[in-house]
């Protein structure tokens, strides 16, 4: 009988809910899947978690035609090209 109290706490605890594992992040990587799946696409912000997901990236910036951006890199980042239509033009990680 002893042992049966002992295994009560342990059983139970196995039937805990874990939480959801954290997504990657890590270096942004855009492969030809990405590339189909949004070229041409017009942008919405809802798109944006789904974007980084698929890419590994930590965060995304936009950058419509003419807009003045910082030229440092960073390997989590995702750049979203958009053109004056806020069609997405390109994907660029950096």
């Amino acid at each position: 009988m002893m042992r049966l109290a002992f295994l009560l706490p342990v059983l139970a605890a196995g039937c805990a809910t874990m939480p959801a594992p954290e997504p990657e992040r890590g270096p942004c990587v855009i492969d030809e899947a990405v590339k189909i799946r949004f070229a041409g696409v017009k942008f919405r912000e809802r798109m944006r978690p789904e974007i980084e997901h698929m890419t590994h990236s930590a965060i995304s910036r936009l950058i419509h035609p003419d807009d003045v951006t910082t030229q440092d890199f960073r390997v989590d980042r995702l750049n979203i090209l958009l053109d004056d239509g806020g069609l997405i033009s390109g994907l660029k990680c950096g």
